[in-house]
C-alpha cells in the first residue's frame, strides 16, 4: 500500500507542478480596474495580448494615438480586445470606451531581449468592485438593438470585394459619414483598415453598436486581415470632393 501511494504521489507531482507554475505565471496579469489610472502595456511583434473586460461588458469605441504602429481588434461579443504590436519602435496611448467604463492605455513596444526571455504579456485582465444590488423591476420589453442604423433610404450598400470570402461581412453599407459592417454568427472579426490612395492602410477607429462594427469614416476601400487571409472591399460609388464655387479661389500671382 506504501508502494502504491509514493507511486500515486510521483505520478500526480508534474501536474501539481504544472498548476502551480501556471497559477504563478506572470504573462497573465490582473489589475484591480481604476478609472483614474493609465494602464502601461507592453507588446511584442508577433504576440498579441488579449485585454478581458467584465463578461457583461461591451466595447463601444476604440481609439488609437498611433494606428499603423498597433493592431486592436474586439472579439464577436465585445468584451476582449486583441493588441499587437505592429512597428519595431510603436509607442502610443489608446482609448477604450465600453457601454460601462471607459479605459486608458500606454502602448510600448518591448524591447526584443524582453520578448526574447518571454517577459511580456499574454492577458491583461480587469477585476472590479461588487456592483451594488439594483432595486427589482418590472418587465419591459427588449429594446431593438439596431435602431440606431440609418433608414435604408439613406444607405449605400454598392460594394463589391476581391480575396478570401471568409473575411467578407454579409451586410456592408454607408450613410455618407460613417461605414456599417456585420459578420455571420460565430464568425471572428477580422482587422479592419482604411486603403489609402498611396495604397497605404490605416486603422480605422470604430465602435460596436448591435450587430454592427461602426467605422467612424468612408474610404474608396478598406482592407480586412486575418491571419494569412486578406481581402479588399471597395465602395464602388466613392468620389473626391472637389473644389466648386464656394471653395477657396486660387491666388493671382502665384504663392508668395
Amino acid at each position: 500500500m506504501k508502494i502504491f501511494a509514493f507511486s500515486l504521489i510521483l505520478a500526480l507531482a508534474p501536474a501539481m507542478a504544472s498548476a502551480q507554475q501556471y497559477e504563478a505565471d506572470t504573462r497573465l496579469r490582473t489589475l484591480d480596474y481604476d478609472p483614474k489610472a493609465v494602464v502601461k502595456l507592453e507588446g511584442c511583434q508577433n504576440f498579441q495580448t488579449m485585454i478581458t473586460l467584465a463578461p457583461d461588458e461591451r466595447v463601444e469605441n476604440v481609439g488609437v494615438g498611433d494606428s499603423a504602429a498597433w493592431q486592436v481588434m474586439p472579439n464577436k461579443r465585445g468584451n476582449l480586445l486583441f493588441v499587437k504590436a505592429v512597428a519595431e519602435r510603436g509607442y502610443t496611448n489608446m482609448t477604450v470606451v465600453s457601454d460601462k467604463r471607459n479605459y486608458n492605455f500606454e502602448l510600448r513596444t518591448a524591447p526584443k531581449a524582453d520578448c526574447t526571455a518571454g517577459r511580456l504579456t499574454y492577458e491583461l485582465r480587469f477585476r472590479y468592485p461588487p456592483a451594488p444590488a439594483a432595486p427589482a423591476a418590472g418587465p419591459k420589453a427588449a429594446a431593438d438593438p439596431n435602431a440606431f442604423l440609418p433608414v435604408p433610404e439613406k444607405r449605400n450598400a454598392a460594394y463589391t470585394y476581391s480575396g478570401a470570402t471568409e473575411l467578407v461581412p454579409v451586410r456592408v453599407f454607408d450613410d455618407g459619414t460613417s461605414t456599417y459592417m456585420k459578420w455571420a454568427a460565430g464568425v471572428t472579426t477580422p482587422a479592419v483598415y482604411a486603403l489609402n490612395s498611396d495604397d497605404t492602410e490605416s486603422l480605422v477607429n470604430y465602435a460596436l453598436r448591435g450587430d454592427y462594427f461602426v467605422i467612424e469614416q468612408v474610404a474608396p476601400a478598406f482592407v480586412l486581415r486575418r491571419g494569412d487571409m486578406k481581402a479588399v472591399l471597395y465602395n464602388d460609388t466613392y468620389v473626391v470632393q472637389g473644389l466648386d464655387a464656394l471653395s477657396p479661389k486660387p491666388r493671382k500671382g502665384g504663392a508668395k
